[in-house]
Formats: C-alpha cells, structure tokens, sequence
C-alpha cells in the first residue's frame, strides 16, 4: 500500500451507546452463534442481486464478464475467515452508511427504550434494527472489510473494527468489484471455523437454497433451486420430487405435494409434502416438525413450531416470507397476527388437498390414512377452529360394511333413516367382537347403521366433535337409547309379576355389583347385556383410563336382561319355583360374570371358572 493511500487513514469513535448495543447484540441475542455466517453469506446474496439487476440495466461499470458467485476460504497462519463476493461493492458513503448503521442517532433512543422495558418486550424493539453483520463479533476479535463498487474507476475501502469503540476508513488497492471480509477469529472459534466441514456443513443448513453459487476452498457447494418461489405451470412432478428427496434426505418420493402462493393478505410461498412413511405409524419415537421457515432463501428457523400446529408434524416442506416480523437475530418468531394469517390459509389448503384426494382416489387415501390418521384425529382434540374442517376426513368401520372398508362421515350421514337424529357408534378393541355385540342387535333389527371405534383414540375424538352437520353421537350402549319395539311388550299379567319377581331377586343377588337390573327393550337374541347410564363413560375409555391409574374403580354398569332369551324363561321359572335354589343362584352370578368377562373387566376370574365348572357338573348330571 502506498505513502499516499495510508496518509488518508480515518479514525472514527462509535458514540458509547452504539457500544453498548453491540454488547447487546453479540452477547445477548444470538442463541446460535454459526447464524454469523448466515448474516455474511445474506449481505453477499443481496449484493450479487444488486450488481445482477445493474449488470442487465447499465452498460459502463467495471468487471462486467466477472462471475457472480461466493467464495469462502480460510488463512490458517493469521487465523482468518475470509467471505469474499463478486457483488456490487460500496463506495466509502455506502461503507459507512451501510456497516454503520447502528452508529446513526437512533442508537440512544433505541437504547433507551430499551432499559425501561422488561425482557419480553426488547425482542420486538430490537426487532426494529437489521445488524446482523455485528454478529460476526460473536467469533471475531477484529473484522477486515475490503471493498470496492461496481463504479467505473471507483476506490477500494478497507474498514476495520475490533468491536470496541474506534473504526478505521482507508483507502486500499482492490482490483475487482465486490466485497472481502475478514474475520480474524477469537482463540475458542479458530478450531472449529478454520474447518472446511464445518462451513460446509453451516452453508448446508442455513443456506442452500440461494441464486449464486458458493466455494468453500474451490469446492462448490451441493445446492438446488428454491422451487417454491417458481411458477407452478413452469415445474414438473420430478421437480417437487426432486426437491423433497434433496430437503428430506432421502431417496423415497413424497406420497402427495402441495404448492402455495400468495401475495394478500400476507405475502409467502410454500411447498408442502407428505410421505411415504411415517415413523409414528411405524412405533419409532414422536417425530419433530418437518416444515422449515424461510425468509428470502435463507433459513430462519429448521422444524418451526409455532407456523403449522403440532399434529401436522409429520408434514415436510418449506414457508418462505418476507412479512413474518422476526427478531434482530433471526432465530425466534415475534407473535404477530400474519403468522395466523398463514398458517390458517396453509391449513385451509391442506384440508381441501386431502379431501379432494378422498373423492378422487380412494386408495390414495387410505395410504395416507393408514399412516397419519393418529395425526388428523390429535388434530380433532387439539385444534377448535379446524375440528370440523378435519371431520369430514375421519374414516371408520361401519356395521353395514365388511372389515376390510371404511367409510367417512358424509357416507354415514347420507344413510341414515328419516326421523334419525343421532349418529350411533359402539367402543371395543376387534371388529369380531364387536359385530357379534348383543348392543347391536335392535339396531341391525331396525337397519340402523353403527360405527365401530376400534383404535383407544376414537373415543375421544367423538366426545371433541359432539355432533356432525347437527347431528350429535350416540353410544350404543347408552342406557337413554329408546328403540322401543311393540313385539317385546307383555299382555300376560302373571308373566308380568313373574318377570319383576325375578329382577328383584337379581338385583339382591348383585347388590352393589350394578348400578340397577331392569327388563331389556333393545335385545333381540341375547340373553342380557351390560349398559351405560345416560352420560357415562364407556368400557373402553375407562380401560385406558386404568393403564394410566391402577386404582381406578370401573364404573357400576346396567344389567339389562331378555325375557324372550330362552336361559332368561328358564331361570325365571326356577325362580318361580324355588326362590332360593342355589342352582339358581349360580346361574345368576355367571350371568353377570360372563358379561364382565366379555367386556374384559372381570376381575375374580378364578371363582368364575369354579362356578362354571360346578354348572357344567350340574348339567351333566342331568344328561
């Protein structure tokens, strides 16, 4: 460097407020401090984009055949990271200006602000200032930048800083256009930021989708084009499979994809994909969030919790925006009510996405079912404003359909009888026991149809939605259910007291094992069955609530018996006869306990098997 040159050395002194901001910055902010280069290889894209658009527009500047692109190198004797581009440059206003910016009056305003408000509300105040190049003083004890613009015959610049309270402005000797900065590193980040992996591996997850291309020591950088912010009509189905296979890591293709653009009332663009698989489906531990916020191609947040609700985890893709209001350091979301803007006008598109699959292809569908359907019906208990968005895309096994069919909602709705004002459903772990249910036999009487809720999570996700398109849900249990059928009704007045003579004497012989022992309007064939009361919970529910508390007491059921049942006459005669038999008794008491024994909560098991095989004794006797 010449006399000349060194003669025109500035020393600038930062106001003590500015110094303190960047302690704020550097020390308090940044959770991450690899978003460094991040900010560098953001500030590099951003004048490669200026010197781009100038290069189409303008004909006299310097370096015009001169490639747009970043390089990345290391000086291991100096301990120097160097980022280096081929963009616009600055002049020495433009230096100052630009990597000064903080040093304008409103630092000690902003500081002010900031030391009356508590530590909730500095983030959004700090939000109000874009410094992010002072976060390479995280890692750097004196950064180098040398510049020159794209100007025809502009000067070079060097602008130096130990991020205490001086800088120094010269002019230098530069030969090309563009931006070199050097980061001379603080002893504790010499090893890892002096590693060829190491940036590459930060480059990869922060930065992989940008316009320009970056060396790190002459090797390229693997990148692919940001699709989501392309034209739909320009991009073919391997472009999207493409893409999710090179952002997932994987070699498997997406089971279905969406693509989002919107401009009002909240700018953004999104590529959204479902898998092929899901690792929740297959008993592996509870997936992370797969959609990753952007901001103009660069990477804001990897697996971002608060864009898409919890439930939707199993989805992978990218939200781009440039309206989500961000804090200083870019690495958390300010609450802001554009995030619900976009994450309501994402799920609205998601909803209708998998429903046109459901009428369009079945099979799709349950493929998508198959493995997410634990997902969509968390969605039910968890999300209020989208339960009944969600509803339309729940599947179950039906009475009126074989095993291997499920039907929607919609389906179920559209069969009901006339006058018919519930939607009926019964609780239980196989569809064989279920369908052989003594519930159901009123119903298939009356050609009603009834869901079977065979996974735990049904249930609660019935007690969520309530009712659908104004019709509430019914067990097919519930002790209140009234199918009244004028066949069963008794003319006969001494069957009659018969009949009541026997219910009281079961109700003794049970005592506090029921809740009550009444005559049965519902049963068909069966000889009895165990009911609800109006509002209680069912064998089910009350078997998951049992794994979670050991002393849990089930709930007293309803016995209802069935006086056209052939067993019931039987007894009741006996009764007639001999009140106090201990046949009798025994008969009674294994009633009840194969029921409990049906419904899997019978606890005395062993005294069961005793008492039975007693009756068998009995009735072989008789042979």
């Amino acid at each position: 460097m010449s006399e000349e040159i060194k003669e025109k050395k500035e020393k600038h002194e930062f106001q003590t407020e500015v110094k303190q901001l960047l302690d704020i910055l550097v020390y308090s902010l940044y959770k991450n401090r690899e978003v460094f280069l991040r900010e560098l290889i953001s500030n590099a894209v951003d004048a490669l984009n200026k010197v781009h658009f100038q290069l189409l527009t303008e004909k006299d500047m310097d370096n015009k055949d001169l490639d747009l692109r970043i390089n990345i190198s290391f000086n291991q004797t100096q301990k120097k990271l160097i980022i280096e581009d081929t963009g616009i440059g600055m002049t020495r206003k433009e230096l100052i200006d630009n990597i000064g910016t903080i040093a304008h009056s409103g630092a000690a305003q902003f500081l002010k602000k900031l030391s009356k408000s508590d530590s909730k509300d500095q983030m959004s105040l700090i939000g109000q200032f874009g410094v992010g190049f002072y976060s390479s003083f995280m890692v750097a004890r004196e950064i180098r930048i040398i510049t020159r613009s794209s100007r025809k015959k502009s000067t070079a610049y060097l602008w130096t800083s130990k991020g205490d309270k001086n800088f120094t402005l010269e002019e230098t000797v530069k030969k090309t256009r563009g931006t070199r900065i050097e980061l001379i590193l603080k002893k504790e980040h010499e090893k890892d930021l002096l590693d060829k992996f190491t940036i590459k591996n930060i480059i990869d997850t922060h930065s992989k989708f940008l316009p320009f291309p970056i060396y790190v020591e002459g090797d390229k950088i693997e990148s692919t084009e940001a699709i989501w912010t392309q034209p739909k009509a320009s991009l073919k189905k391997e472009d999207y499979n493409h893409f999710y296979q090179f952002i997932n890591h994987t070699k498997e293709e997406p089971e279905t994809y969406l693509h989002l653009s919107s401009d009002a009332p909240v700018q953004f663009h999104a590529v959204i994909f479902v898998p092929k698989t899901s690792l929740e489906a297959l008993g592996f531990i509870k997936t992370e969030p797969g959609i990753d916020l952007y901001s103009q191609k660069v990477l804001i947040q990897k697996g971002n919790k608060d864009i898409m609700p919890e439930y939707m985890r199993f989805l992978v893709g990218v939200i781009d925006s440039e309206d989500i209001p961000l804090n200083i350091s870019r690495e958390t979301i300010q609450n802001n009510i554009k995030i619900d803007k976009i994450r309501k006008h994402i799920l609205k598109k998601i909803f209708e996405k998998l429903e046109s699959i459901k009428k369009i292809d079945r099979e799709e569908y349950l493929s998508l079912w198959e493995k997410f359907h634990r997902n969509l019906k968390e969605g039910v208990i968890t999300d209020f404003d989208n339960r009944s968005k969600i509803a339309p895309l729940l599947l179950f096994y039906s009475s009126k359909e074989s095993k291997d069919k499920l039907i929607d909602l919609n389906e179920y709705i559209s069969r009901m009888e006339k006058d018919q004002k519930e939607i009926y459903y019964t609780t239980g772990h196989e569809l064989d026991s279920l369908e052989k249910s003594p519930a159901l036999e009123a119903f298939k009487k009356k050609d009603l149809e009834v869901l079977f809720l065979v996974d735990p999570l049904d249930e609660f996700v019935i007690e969520h939605l309530r009712e659908f398109k104004g019709k509430s849900f019914k067990i097919a249990e519930g002790a209140d259910i009234k199918l009244d059928d004028k066949e069963t009704e008794e003319k006969d007045t001494d069957l009659i007291k018969d009949l009541n003579d026997f219910v009281a004497y079961l109700k003794k012989v049970y005592g506090e094992r029921v809740e009550d022992v009444r005559l049965s309007k519902r049963l068909v064939d069966s000889p009895c069955i165990l009911v609800h009361r109006a509002g209680g919970p069912s064998i089910q529910m009350e078997k998951v609530i049992k794994m979670s508390n050991k002393d849990y007491a089930f709930t007293k059921r309803i016995i209802e018996i069935n006086q056209k049942n052939n067993l019931i006459k039987e007894m009741v005669r006996i009764h007639k006869a001999s009140p106090k038999s201990g046949e009798l008794n025994k008969l009674a008491n294994q009633l009840l306990e194969n029921m409990l024994l049906r419904e899997g909560i019978l606890e005395d098991m062993d005294g069961s098997i005793l008492r039975l095989q007693d009756i068998m004794l009995i009735a072989a006797k008789k042979i």
